[in-house]
């Protein structure tokens, strides 16, 4: 439960999530946007949003400073490694690792709705 809202969304359906997301964020807090389900226009209800000085954020990592790519990577690693983001089956996150050679096979399987994360393993 968040009484004060919440700080950070993460937004990958716009659209279709704008008013829960406005009903929902607190006080300066940020959507941020790295999806966009169907490609739908976005409509948001800008009075409501600006009370509670919300900010949304587009991200496209192609785009992204390689130095803010780099950095995320290592503290997202960080924060997996001390448990502080939990992953797999346990936190209902299921890994579903793939070699190289069977990156076809990866796709597939996202293309399939596989629950969780698909990976493909670069190195044995």
């Amino acid at each position: 439960m968040a009484a004060d809202g919440v700080d950070m969304i993460v937004e990958v359906s716009p659209a279709a999530n704008a008013a829960i997301d406005a009903a929902v964020i607190g006080r300066h807090g940020c959507v941020a946007v790295y999806a966009n389900a169907g490609g739908e226009d976005l409509t948001l209800p800008v009075r409501d949003l600006m009370v509670v000085n919300a900010r949304w954020q587009f991200v496209l990592l192609y785009t992204a400073p390689a130095l803010a790519k780099t950095t995320a990577v290592e503290d997202i690693g960080t924060a997996v490694a001390s448990g502080a983001i939990r992953v797999g089956q346990d936190a209902g996150l299921p890994l579903h690792h793939y070699p190289l050679e069977q990156t076809g096979d990866a796709h597939s399987a996202v293309e399939g709705g596989a629950i969780g994360k698909v990976l493909i393993d670069v190195v044995p």
